[in-house]
């Protein structure tokens, strides 16, 4: 039996390696979407403890004021960020999906070709056996004549 050559293993092997590369950066994305979660969450609760402290003096309700004021616009800061790292993540994903595409197509010419010589190798077996079986034939004949 002759040894199957996939002459694209190459742009197979390229496409896989891509699509690895794909989902590093979708894991580190993901890291980072996570971080900025947590960023947001506390955030969000040092704003909301915020709400429960008052000042008894109107000094205080001014610095209250302030802080309260600071902790909104750091909360939309860290909610731009949360916006921008999910959009990173669903980029990268689209990224992963379509390298997968591009190696699952190569992967489905070699399955073709590969069946394609599978089906060539077993017609090459059976006419080599039918020729040994002709010759065998033809022997048994002249010995029999």
């Amino acid at each position: 039996m002759g040894r199957f050559n996939f002459r694209l293993e190459p742009v197979l092997k390229y496409r896989a390696v891509k699509e690895e590369r794909y989902i590093q950066t979708l894991a580190e994305a993901q890291r980072r979407l996570e971080e900025k979660e947590t960023a947001y969450k506390s955030c969000a609760a040092e704003y909301q403890a915020s709400l429960e402290g008052s000042g008894r003096t109107l000094a205080e309700l001014q610095q209250w004021a302030v802080y309260r004021q600071l902790l909104r616009e750091r909360l939309k800061a860290e909610a731009a960020k949360l916006k921008e790292a999910i959009a990173q993540v669903d980029e990268c994903r689209a990224a992963v999906l379509s390298a997968r595409q591009e190696r699952l197509t190569v992967e489905k010419v070699k399955e073709r070709r590969y069946a394609a010589f599978l089906a060539e190798e077993g017609y090459k077996e059976r006419r080599q056996y039918d020729e040994l079986s002709q010759l065998a034939f033809q022997n048994r004949e002249k010995s029999h004549t």
